[in-house]
């Protein structure tokens, strides 16, 4: 992942989890309502919206609203949708950038879209929804892989999608994950223990999904059946990633519903184990170097 990208991202979680704080609203699910409140911003759904326009944030000199799509029939999703519009009003700089038409602007959330802003509003939501500290102890009494992200989905009461996102930004596993869309990866995430695998291949946006994979398996079924599908098997990650190493990961695959992408989910435990072995035998050497005594000349 791009250096400069990746501390920003990082710099908008903290700057969301630092505003909970000061609003004592560190406590999930979190209270998105009560954070509007503190500033008079008013929520309400929105019935009917344009196909792919998750939310409005609404501005009338300095008074500000929030409508949300109810087009997608996911709480969680909603949720999301209402912390993004919030990222737009929080995150400074945004109210002079963003494109107000006629005293609205429409916003396209859950990391679909390659504008800066909506990106950015993206990971702010995703650090108000799940602070680092409460989700980190729900990971750590969680298993790996899909039924961690969904136990952080639950307790943040979030879409999955920014669930996986998360859990991959906080897991010590060696996890990642692909959102593709019929057949083709919109986007991937890496933990950092997976990120240690040498001369990986990131997936860039748009190639097809691998062949021998679970996911492909399942792009031969119908629409319908995609949108409902859960699958899970083993995979060599060089399948997914390339490089000259083979590690054994467990595929999990499960589809968005009406969202219309499917979420796969990779995790390596060897990889995990190799990792600690080799920050023990680092560790051992130091030592044993810390103790090896040295004379002057």
């Amino acid at each position: 992942m791009n250096q400069v990208l990746d501390y920003r991202q990082k710099s908008l979680v903290s700057q969301a989890e630092q505003l909970l704080q000061d609003e004592n609203l560190l406590e999930l699910p979190i209270d998105l309502e009560a954070l509007a409140q503190t500033r008079g911003i008013l929520i309400q759904r929105m019935d009917s919206a344009e196909e792919g326009v998750s939310g409005m944030l609404l501005r009338h000199g300095n008074t500000f609203g929030i409508l949300y799509s109810t087009r997608i029939p996911n709480i969680g999703f909603q949720r999301f949708s209402i912390a993004h519009e919030l990222g737009h009003y929080f995150i400074n700089g945004h109210l002079d950038q963003i494109p107000f038409d006629g005293n609205m602007h429409s916003s396209r959330a859950g990391f679909i879209s390659s504008d800066r802003y909506e990106r950015e509003a993206d990971h702010f939501a995703a650090g108000l929804l799940m602070p680092t500290t409460p989700i980190r102890g729900v990971i750590d009494g969680a298993s790996e892989g899909l039924c961690g992200i969904e136990a952080v989905q639950q307790k943040a009461n979030a879409s999955l999608i920014a669930a996986a996102i998360r859990y991959v930004g906080l897991t010590d596993a060696a996890a990642a994950i692909i959102v593709s869309r019929n057949g083709r990866v919109d986007y991937c995430f890496m933990s950092e223990t997976m990120e240690s695998l040498k001369e990986i291949t990131w997936l860039r946006k748009g190639i097809l999904i691998p062949s021998d994979t679970v996911t492909e398996s399942i792009l031969d079924k119908s629409e319908e059946e995609q949108r409902e599908a859960r699958a899970e098997g083993e995979v060599d990650i060089t399948t997914w990633f390339g490089g000259r190493r083979s590690v054994s990961a467990w595929e999990e695959v499960i589809g968005l519903g009406s969202y219309e992408r499917v979420l796969t989910v990779l995790t390596c435990p060897d990889l995990v184990d190799e990792v600690y072995m080799d920050e023990d035998e680092d560790s051992d050497e130091a030592l044993e170097e810390s103790w090896t005594p040295r004379f002057r000349r």
